[in-house]
């Protein structure tokens, strides 16, 4: 901790003296530019004070002459008088202010209160015509205006925008009568280098201040956010679940890329284990497939021959008086329908081991939904349970076992039925999903759902909810899906009821 605070203090230190020297350097030069534009600006005063004397005495014999001819007095001057005014004292103005560069005037006439006589005859084109720019207008007239008030000739400075200027007036009076004002300015423009220069020691001396500074506390933290990180990082080796704090500028980078890399192995690793899952369960499917098709193999012949014999029995049962009630045809035909069960049963088994025919052919998804849906109308209309159809037009034909998907839809649409006992919608769409290059089948009902406590489970063989159920309709949904190599899940509806959507893969 000394150690810290010595570095501190020398960085201060050096920031102390660093600022004091750039500081000083900076109103040194600062002081020598000012001086600098200060002489500039004074000379070219003395050139437009000098050019409006010279206007003015030039001009002058002009003035009087056209005075006695009575065109400085009156208003009402037809537009060839007016020519005449302005192109006489334009030409005095242009021979008297072409000697040097950036020079403009003319002269402000009281009886017309405005500008005549304008030229900037060094000024590329275009040249205002009759008289001083609009920014600039106003200005050059409120100090002619001034200098007749006064009269006084006056020498000031100027600005707008990105100029400054310095202005010359002189009052034209003849007989005691102030018929107007010669006026003469320069243009200095704000581009000028030494206003560059100082702009450029004012951010210099600027930048280098706070450049430094940011460098002392920089370096004086640099130890303490060191530290920070390494107790952070100390904590995440005991608890994954934490990050690195937000942090700004180069620590921020290197925060930011841990954080990511530690996010991105949860990731990995979150992944590896739903990989592992999907397999132990692949492996379980696979070797209780096994098991289903050897026990469905064994059961499936004696249960024919029980059958077979005990519908003999039935036969002999009606023709012979006096059997016991015990064995009466009613309880034969319990014998054969608990036979027909675990005959069903069996059946369903061997679909769960064998989901699909290898000999798979193009399908209309749209065509064999509407089949089902058909097939079962006798139901929900008893129900009160009404089907609405959304099929997506031009669906493409998939390569796909037509009996085993029919079984699909069946079993999806059997399990929304029973969820809706007071009846309800059921709505199936077809799509496709173009970012995965999938078909979908959606079916949506208002049935009471599935609780999330059992949503995992519902594709578990022998799992049902439901009493009489053997719990095999959605393991074998699910074992034919995943034979056409696509997708089956269930998702909570915002309002009652489940959604199923099925995604299988277009034909290539």
């Amino acid at each position: 901790m000394k150690s810290l605070l010595r570095t501190y203090n020398r960085y201060l230190l050096f920031a102390i003296i660093f600022t004091i020297v750039v500081t000083v350097a900076a109103a040194f030069i600062y002081s020598s530019l000012s001086k600098w534009q200060e002489s500039i600006v004074e000379k070219n005063k003395s050139v437009c004070d000098l050019y409006a004397g010279k206007l003015y005495d030039s001009a002058l014999e002009k003035i009087i002459f056209l005075e006695g001819l009575g065109l400085l007095v009156s208003k009402d001057l037809s537009s060839a008088e007016i020519k005449l005014v302005d192109s006489t004292l334009k030409a005095i103005s242009e021979r008297e202010l072409e000697v040097m560069a950036g020079l403009d005037g003319g002269f402000y006439l009281v009886f017309a209160d405005e500008f005549y006589g304008y030229s900037f005859p060094t000024s590329p084109p275009p040249v205002p015509f009759y008289g001083p720019p609009p920014r600039s207008y106003n200005i050059i007239k409120n100090q002619c205006l001034q200098s007749i008030n006064e009269n006084r000739s006056i020498i000031d400075v100027h600005s707008f925008d990105a100029a400054f200027f310095p202005l010359a007036t002189r009052p034209i009076v003849v007989n005691t009568n102030a018929l107007g004002v010669v006026w003469v300015r320069i243009h200095i423009e704000n581009e000028l280098p030494v206003i560059k220069l100082k702009r450029i020691v004012n951010v210099t001396a600027l930048i280098s201040i706070a450049g430094f500074l940011f460098l002392m506390l920089l370096s004086a933290s640099l130890g303490g956010e060191i530290n920070s990180i390494k107790k952070e990082m100390e904590t995440i080796r005991y608890d994954s679940s934490r990050r690195l704090r937000k942090r700004w500028g180069v620590f921020g980078y290197i925060t930011d890329n841990i954080n990511y890399m530690l996010d991105t192995i949860e990731e990995e690793v979150n992944r590896r284990l739903i990989l592992e899952r999907q397999l132990n369960q692949k492996e379980k499917l696979a070797s209780l497939g096994n098991m289903i098709a050897g026990v469905a193999h064994e059961v499936k012949t004696p249960l024919a021959i029980i059958k077979t014999r005990i519908q003999m029995w039935q036969k002999e049962i009606r023709k012979t008086s006096g059997v016991s009630d015990q064995i009466s045809p009613e309880s034969m035909q319990l014998v054969i329908d608990e036979t027909n069960r675990l005959s069903t049963l069996v059946k369903r088994l061997l679909i769960f081991s064998r989901p699909i025919d290898k000999k798979m052919k193009p399908t209309d998804i749209n065509k064999l939904i509407k089949e089902v849906v058909s097939f079962i109308s006798m139901d929900t209309n008893e129900m009160k349970i009404a089907p609405g159809l959304d099929l997506a037009p031009d669906l493409p034909l998939i390569l796909a076992d037509e009996s085993a998907i029919k079984e699909v839809i069946i079993n999806i649409l059997e399990n929304s039925i029973e969820a809706m006992p007071e009846g309800g919608l059921i709505n199936i769409s077809t799509g496709i999903d173009s970012e995965n290059d999938r078909l979908t089948i959606e079916v949506d009902d208002q049935g009471m759902g599935i609780s999330e406590d059992i949503i995992d489970k519902v594709f578990d063989p022998f799992f049902s909810s439901k009493e009489s159920g053997a719990g095999l309709g959605l393991s074998i949904s699910y074992q034919i899906v995943k034979a056409h190599n696509g997708e089956i899940t269930f998702l909570h509806n915002p309002g009652p009821g489940m959604k199923c959507i099925i995604k299988l893969p277009l034909s290539k």
